[in-house]
């Protein structure tokens, strides 16, 4: 449709990596509405080719130098000097498509950017895209000043941006005294993404144990993520009843292989490396339990995360910290375990007592997925995405047929049963 300016999407990691589907979505989901979609990435690790087409859509990848070992003083450098790039690479793009483009941006670190252009009239809109409690990120990661600087700049620009896009409704009250359209996306699967293979199969295609009680966590290794507290549990569990698992990579890679092998815990802790998202899903549905507990993070404590809804579309169960978001959903689904302490010994009786209890369990998947199937999918989330673009953009037409066409809420009767 070519009535509609074009759409410049940034996104301040590597586009083509398995742990974003967030952007990967949106981009489809916006050239399935008719719009035209590019990519504008920084790949802090020097992983992908400079210029790639993927579903369609041209990614532009951004390199500034690796940062593979996060380093925090190159990432501050290297997020200074990205902004910087994006600026220039933005008014190259439009000089080339001779247009004034809509900005979709991810973040703080592409915000500013965004922001500039749009102050400049480079830019036909500006959407903020927001995963998280920004301020709260740098002052845990990085520093408490750094995070109250970005505070001051994110108060400063939102009022400016023409709508903002988050992941749950607790992040959106904060935005919404900045007066500014506010619309809630969650990061939900695309039900057509879930594999279409039982439990069993999953294990076999992995070649993992057919009969075990796996626990497992599949994502980025990071700071936060409760990992500590898991190597933790499988230190206290004797008997070795429950096999834990953790797929992914991060800036705690390298510390969680080594801390397993010096426990000795390598017969009954399993540590693998990244891989792709669709295989990342089959080892989701080849557990019995997905590890989702953030106990350190104030950020996480307020997200609401892939690995949550990826689980429910799975049928898996989720393990989740008390007094966290996820926990209102499980609670308010009755879809995994609440932990009410961070005590090893309580968690892993927890767990044994829930290994044993095979119908607690499958109340647990059947509940997780009928919530999939009804609200927490990218069928639904496609269309808040597509009319927070509408209402903010004054686009009140969306494409004769678009809406039967790719937000029906399918079944996925047979997932991971």
């Amino acid at each position: 449709m070519r009535d509609r300016p074009p759409v410049i999407m940034l996104v301040a990691k590597a586009f083509q990596r398995p742990d974003i589907p967030r952007a990967r979505q949106e981009t489809r989901t916006l050239t399935d509405a008719g719009f035209r979609v590019g990519v504008l990435a920084w790949d802090r690790e020097l992983e992908y080719n400079v210029r790639q087409v993927m579903d369609g859509v041209d990614v532009y990848s951004i390199r500034t130098f690796n940062l593979s070992k996060f380093s925090r003083a190159g990432l501050i450098f290297g997020g200074f000097l990205f902004q910087f790039l994006v600026v220039l690479h933005v008014v190259r793009a439009i000089q080339r498509i001779n247009e004034r483009p809509i900005l979709h941006v991810h973040d703080i670190n592409t915000l500013l950017p965004g922001f500039l252009l749009r102050k400049l009239r480079l830019a036909s809109a500006l959407i903020y895209d927001c995963r998280e409690v920004t301020h709260a990120v740098y002052s845990e990661w990085l520093h408490p000043l750094l995070g109250a600087i970005v505070y001051a700049l994110e108060e400063a620009t939102v009022p400016e941006v023409d709508a903002v896009i988050t992941v749950n409704d607790v992040i959106a009250e904060h935005f919404q005294k900045s007066g500014r359209p506010v619309s809630v996306v969650y990061n939900c699967p695309r039900l057509s993404d879930i594999p279409r293979v039982t439990r069993k199969e999953a294990r076999t295609i992995l070649g993992l144990p057919a009969h075990a009680f796996i626990v497992s966590y599949v994502g980025l290794i990071r700071i936060g993520c409760g990992l500590e507290l898991l190597v933790e549990v499988a230190a206290r569990d004797g008997s070795k009843t429950v096999q834990y698992l953790a797929v992914g990579d991060g800036p705690l890679s390298d510390w969680l292989a080594d801390v397993v092998k010096k426990k000795n815990l390598e017969s009954h802790f399993m540590k693998l490396p990244r891989v792709p998202r669709d295989k990342a899903l089959l080892y989701t549905i080849a557990s019995d339990a997905t590890w989702a507990v953030y106990p350190t993070s104030i950020n996480a404590r307020t997200a609401s995360p892939w690995k949550l809804f990826e689980s429910m579309a799975c049928g898996v169960p989720v393990v989740v910290d008390s007094g966290t978001y996820q926990s209102r959903i499980v609670k308010r689904f009755g879809c995994g375990l609440i932990l009410q302490q961070h005590d090893p010994q309580n968690i892993l009786r927890a767990l044994l007592e829930l290994s044993r209890d095979s119908i607690a369990c499958r109340r647990m998947s059947e509940a997780g997925r009928r919530a999939a199937q009804t609200v927490f999918n990218w069928e639904n989330m496609s269309r808040q995405l597509i009319k927070a673009y509408s209402d903010s953009l004054g686009m009140k037409r969306i494409p004769a047929g678009w809406v039967d066409a790719h937000c029906d809420s399918e079944s996925v009767r047979g997932v991971g049963s």
